[in-house]
């Protein structure tokens, strides 16, 4: 037990600047709806403006993304394509990956310049040019305002507002919070393009709850194009992040690993739901997840 609080202490602080104003280059976002077996999902995914050579695409922003790709076919009129190395050791959802050095391009307001871009070769999607992964915050404050739909990212944090930080991982460029339901922690990313559920898991991870409880709901979904089912089961759960506490009536899960959870040292991932009607700071600098209460 002691352990265990000891892994969950939380910090609350109060910094002090201007009227409570998180200043640094801000990126507006839009929700994304679409229909998944016939229903529609008003929040199904977040997307942002990316600039480069003064076109502005549309991407996924999916910090389930460990760095930031483009998708070769959105770009194929471009010039900087031109230049695309293929390294035929690499591979992404199954596609080649390619390079493509010394852009500059913005997301919003985030300007980024000479930098080495990453892309899936002879990938297409209709609903997005690519993604917005985490390489682009590392060592920075990232905060989502939910019900404004505005993303900051900054390099100090100053905040009038108190924040409720608990420590977190961060593997592969990517955070993984301390999660606690039924008094044991478990250990889940969270991935802003996992938008439609509360959390997903594998089914041998949460065995007992899965057997003893009743499925509600089959999802087809596809992830980089390739099919995917994630089922649903009906509970009631706590499900605890530092002071927070966050009521579920669902827990999605695939019958088998598909996304190697067991191997990175996971136990799921969590997206926006419980965080709708909030802001949330992700410190790459502290390795800290807050939520602003």
């Amino acid at each position: 037990m002691q352990n265990r609080l000891l892994f969950l202490i939380t910090v609350i602080i109060g910094l002090f600047a201007s009227e409570g104003d998180i200043k640094g280059q801000s990126i507006d976002f839009k929700w994304e709806k679409d229909s998944i077996n016939g229903k529609l999902v008003d929040k199904i995914a977040m997307s942002v403006p990316f600039t480069i050579e003064n076109k502005t695409y549309r991407f996924q922003f999916d910090l389930g993304a460990n760095m930031t790709l483009i998708y070769d076919k959105c770009f194929e009129k471009t010039e900087f394509i031109k230049n695309k190395k293929v390294d035929e050791a690499m591979e992404a959802a199954g596609y080649k990956i390619f390079t493509v050095d010394h852009q500059n391009f913005s997301v919003g307001k985030l300007k980024v310049e000479n930098y080495k871009l990453n892309g899936l070769l002879n990938f297409e999607q209709e609903e997005a040019c690519g993604v917005v992964g985490t390489d682009l915050f590392q060592n920075k404050y990232l905060i989502i305002d939910f019900p404004n739909q505005k993303i900051t990212v900054s390099e100090q944090l100053k905040t009038t507002k108190k924040i409720d930080f608990v420590n977190i991982k961060i593997t592969n460029n990517k955070p993984i919070l301390p999660v606690e339901i039924d008094g044991k922690v478990y250990h889940f990313q969270y991935d802003t393009g996992a938008s439609i559920f509360p959390m997903v898991s594998y089914k041998k991870n949460f065995q007992n709850l899965i057997d003893s409880s009743k499925i509600i709901e089959n999802f087809n979904i596809r992830n980089f194009n390739n099919p995917l089912v994630v089922k649903a089961i009906e509970t009631n759960k706590n499900v605890i992040i530092g002071k927070s506490a966050f009521s579920t009536k669902e827990f999605w899960f695939t019958d088998e690993d598909y996304f190697s959870f067991e191997q990175q040292g996971l136990d799921g991932v969590m997206g926006n739901v419980f965080f709708l009607d909030k802001t949330i700071v992700i410190d790459f600098k502290n390795k800290k997840f807050g939520i602003i209460i």
